[in-house]
């Protein structure tokens, strides 16, 4: 029988393993404030990127109930059995249930404002063994609607969320002795932020600038970067706000209801790499995957994508460094999966290179789909002591983004855009546990975006078919892809 966050068995394998029987409940829903969320080209189909989960399907004592706002288009839930040997049974134990809602209102939310449905997933779990929920990510309300379910959840109780806020990221960093850029956690208010700011500049005279991060922002959204060259009144000061529309009044009220942190920003940082961690029930710590960020949009803030795996000049410690933080939250009695952001920095002439922590993000991650997609749909098995994915033996890697856009993709179904990707020779060719995958595609007919990562036996080779895809998708528009947050 499943049990939540169970050791994989052999010590090596990841996250997707610990679901070898019983019922996952999966509840994608990014719950963060709708005003956060509404910044993302196509937030409402995010909800579709954990499909990749379908194909756990192929364990035969596993079954999945899948929540959504809207429906799913059938060709992608299709689109995703095709890769199952027995796609049929595999449908026969996937129970899709929607909302009926759209916007970018939180889906636990709209579940607790639907008692109907959620009644319809409990009569589904009726004669379930081993089932368990598993959220994006956990806010006090995850938390209520796994008790309406009669869940446990995986994931950590609702008074740890804040120390994977950017506050709780640096104070559990310097527990686990892992260095921060210089800064100032728990602001309040934008007098509070403007005192931080200044004694950063008297400390740091040759820092051209800072980041102002919002607690709970998400993918970048919630940054702001302050020049620090010129001191005058915060609100007079040079500032780039990350998300489109924010002004000082608008971001000024956020710090003042979630909290902030300001931290120097790093000069030419050589990368930005993350760990995905996950903590069993009993404090076992284990780096599930490393991967290199692609960051873009103002400062370089913006999460766009990754690379599989980070480059091997530094995985090994940037392995160590979240295992360290992974300890120091096992000790608080987290549980379930989360990611760790650093920052790679020149650390002097001659002296190499150092690490700094980002942050924690507390939750499942922009790397957690591409991560799950190519282990699941190569077979491949996760080397922790080399940070590889192996399949037979030989490395496969990876490039995935949620962010390949151009105008004449909109209009476009998933259906026709997996037929352009497989009529261009670019699919995902099991025989050889090489190709492109396909996701965010309920996204393209409105936004004329979809996602995708694309897998090779090297790192030269996935990128050369990312950028084969794009070009695919740029020839069905006016203009070259655009990449939109």
């Amino acid at each position: 029988m499943h049990c939540v966050c169970s050791p994989s068995g052999n010590g090596e394998d990841p996250v997707p393993s610990s679901w070898e029987t019983g019922t996952m409940v999966l509840l994608p829903s990014l719950s963060f404030p709708v005003a956060e969320l509404a910044k993302i080209t196509g937030i409402d189909h995010y909800e579709e990127r954990l499909l990749c989960a379908i194909l756990l399907l192929g364990r035969p004592d596993l079954r999945i109930v899948y929540l959504t706002s809207r429906p799913v288009d059938p060709a992608v839930v299709d689109y995703h059995l095709g890769f199952l040997p027995d796609p049929g049974d595999a449908r026969r134990r996937l129970h899709l249930v929607a909302v009926g809602e759209g916007g970018p209102r939180p889906l636990t939310h709209k579940l607790l404002d639907h008692p109907e449905v959620v009644a319809r997933v409990r009569e589904l779990l009726a004669d379930a063994e081993g089932a368990a929920l598993l959220p994006f990510n956990v806010t006090p309300a995850e938390w209520r609607l796994a008790g309406a379910l009669g869940l446990p959840v995986d994931g950590p109780r609702a008074d740890l969320v804040e120390l994977g806020s950017k506050t709780g990221s640096r104070r559990v960093a310097r527990r686990a002795g892992v260095a921060v850029l210089d800064g100032e956690e728990g602001l309040g208010s934008i007098e509070e932020l403007a005192g931080a700011l200044g004694r950063l500049r008297r400390r740091r005279p040759g820092a051209a600038r800072a980041v102002v991060k919002l607690n709970h922002g998400f993918s970048g959204q919630g940054n702001a970067l302050v020049d620090l060259t010129a001191p005058e009144p915060l609100a007079d000061a040079a500032t780039t706000f990350c998300a489109a529309g924010e002004s000082w009044p608008s971001f000024s009220a956020k710090v003042a209801a979630e909290g902030a942190i300001v931290e120097e920003v790093a000069v030419a940082p050589a990368a930005s790499p993350s760990a995905q961690v996950r903590i069993e029930p009993g404090g076992r710590v284990q780096v599930v995957s490393t991967h290199d960020q692609v960051l873009g949009g103002p400062g370089g803030q913006v999460y766009l994508g990754c690379r599989f795996p980070a480059d091997a000049a530094y995985r090994g410690a940037v392995a160590e460094a979240a295992l360290a933080v992974g300890r120091v939250l096992a000790e608080e009695g987290v549980v379930g999966p989360f990611g760790v952001d650093f920052l790679v920095l020149a650390a002097g002439e001659g002296a190499g290179w150092a690490l700094a922590l980002s942050e924690i993000n507390l939750r499942l991650g922009g790397t957690t789909h591409p991560f799950w997609m190519a282990r699941l749909a190569t077979g491949g098995r996760y080397d922790a002591t080399n940070g590889q994915l192996l399949v037979d033996g030989r490395p496969r890697c990876y490039v995935a983004t949620d962010n390949l856009s151009a105008p004449g993709l909109v209009g476009w179904s998933p259906a026709r855009a997996i037929a352009a990707v497989a009529g261009a020779g670019l699919a995902y060719d099991p025989s050889r546990a090489t190709g492109t995958t396909l996701h965010l595609l309920g996204a393209l007919a409105e936004h004329g975006k979809m996602g995708a990562t694309c897998i090779a036996e090297d790192p030269e080779g996935a990128q050369a078919q990312f950028e084969a895809l794009a070009a695919l998708l740029a020839g069905v528009g006016r203009d070259s892809p655009a990449r939109s947050r």
